[in-house]
């Protein structure tokens, strides 16, 4: 056989050529399966990558996250110890209860104000704060916070650990959660011990101040009185004088001027009658005229000088029993009543009778009489009144006259003093003398333009 001839058979080369076609085909499928493996290596490792990515990006959220809480814990901390500070600093006492009356907390101004240390307050219950007195209406006031009432402070005694009772002033405000639900109760303590001391203080000052007010009134209303006694007695002397002047100016000086007014008053007649026979009376008919007003004004001197000499001689009375009803009627017959004055009478027969000098009071009750008609010049009306009073008889004289001004009420007893156009001021200056010698007063009230009561009290016969 020569070199290079392939000795193989056909059936060896076909067999090779399928073991190669297989093992082309097998390496084709690694190939495959290696291309896939890398594809999804490639996907996986794109997956890692994202994942990566978020892992970092949560990290970066994790650490800002972090770094904000621990902001929170330090301005937690901040806010806590200020609070702290607060609470230990506030002079009041402060407890925080829960919904169930548990205390959950206490500042040191209430331990020091109660006497007790934190533990035995804290987790206990807050009757122990409050004291079992006044735990009903704290519970009320509790109740009222809760249901969002609004509250204002009150006070109350609450006992302290050594038995004592503390005056405080409680303020309770509901702490709301996030919800708006209620969650706890602060109360707020204040001590009104010192308060209450100086109430009681003050209270009892006031008293001795309205005691010494008292006293200072007392005193005063002596004094008015004792000036007032003092300004009476001072006005009687001042009057006593007057009336001693007045009376020897009348004893003195009376009878000089009476006895020429006598000589004019005979004159002035004698002239009547001889110009009555003459010519002269129809010639000139006012020259009668003329000694009439020098008739009417001897007159009138001559009542002046009357009245002088009977405040001069002013005699001590000769009293007796008399009814008032007849001395009136009797002062009635010297007194021309006017036509257009109604006169009413309401004395009462079984009044009591009077010990004293009917002449004179009936000379008095007459000044009285006319002074009111003369207060009502239009007319008007006065009433003659009388009644029993104790051991006196008030007769009551009114008028509706033109009342007298609070100027002169204080002066119209006194002699000379007058605000008529003609007379003397003597009538009532002897009026108050007659009544006072017989152991009477006499007073009067007035309004102006309504008119005048003159009051007399007279004694009655003693039994």
């Amino acid at each position: 056989m020569a070199k290079g001839i392939n000795t193989k058979g056909p059936e060896k080369t076909k067999r090779e050529n399928r073991d190669l076609r297989q093992l082309v085909s097998e390496l084709e499928q690694r190939t495959a399966k290696l291309q896939a493996a890398n594809e999804e290596l490639q996907a996986t490792e794109e997956e890692l990558r994202a994942t990566n990515e978020e892992l970092a990006a949560a990290e970066e959220e994790l650490r800002t996250a972090n770094e904000e809480l621990q902001s929170a814990v330090e301005e937690s901390k901040k806010a806590k110890t200020y609070s702290e500070g607060i609470l230990s600093s506030m002079v009041d006492g402060l407890g925080v209860i829960d919904l169930q009356g548990i205390v959950l907390d206490v500042n040191d101004s209430l331990l020091r104000m109660m006497g007790y240390k934190r533990e035995e307050l804290v987790g206990s219950h807050f009757s122990r704060i409050l004291g079992e007195k006044d735990m009903p209406r704290f519970i009320a006031t509790m109740s009222q916070v809760m249901s969002g009432t609004p509250l204002e402070s009150f006070e109350m005694e609450t006992p302290t650990k050594t038995g004592a009772d503390l005056p405080v002033s409680v303020t309770a405000t509901m702490l709301k959660d996030e919800q708006g639900n209620p969650g706890a109760i602060f109360a707020v303590l204040r001590d009104i011990s010192e308060t209450k001391r100086l109430i009681r203080e003050l209270e009892d000052r006031n008293t001795e101040l309205q005691a010494s007010e008292e006293e200072l009134r007392a005193t005063n209303e002596e004094l008015e009185a004792a000036n007032e006694e003092l300004r009476e007695a001072q006005e009687g002397l001042i009057r006593s004088e007057k009336l001693a002047a007045v009376g020897q100016l009348a004893s003195g000086v009376g009878h000089e001027l009476r006895n020429p007014l006598g000589a004019i008053k005979n004159a002035v007649f004698y002239v009547k009658r001889r110009l009555a026979k003459s010519d002269l009376a129809a010639t000139d008919p006012r020259i009668f005229e003329f000694l009439d007003i020098i008739d009417g004004e001897v007159d009138a001197a001559n009542k002046v000088i009357s009245d002088l000499l009977g405040f001069s001689r002013v005699a001590k009375p000769a009293v007796s029993p008399t009814a008032v009803k007849a001395i009136v009627e009797d002062a009635l017959k010297y007194l021309q009543l006017l036509e257009d004055v109604d006169l009413i009478i309401k004395l009462n027969s079984r009044l009591p009778l009077v010990q004293v000098d009917p002449d004179q009071i009936r000379q008095v009750f007459t000044n009285i009489m006319l002074n009111a008609q003369e207060a009502m010049p239009e007319g008007g009306r006065l009433t003659i009144a009388a009644q029993a009073k104790g051991e006196f008889v008030e007769v009551k004289f009114t008028d509706t006259g033109c009342g007298i001004p609070e100027s002169t009420m204080r002066k119209i007893f006194d002699p000379l003093f007058t605000t008529k156009a003609k007379g003397v001021g003597l009538g009532l200056s002897v009026c108050q003398s007659i009544i006072e010698r017989h152991g009477g007063s006499i007073k009067v009230e007035s309004d102006v333009d309504k008119g005048t009561t003159f009051s007399v009290l007279l004694p009655v016969v003693p039994d």
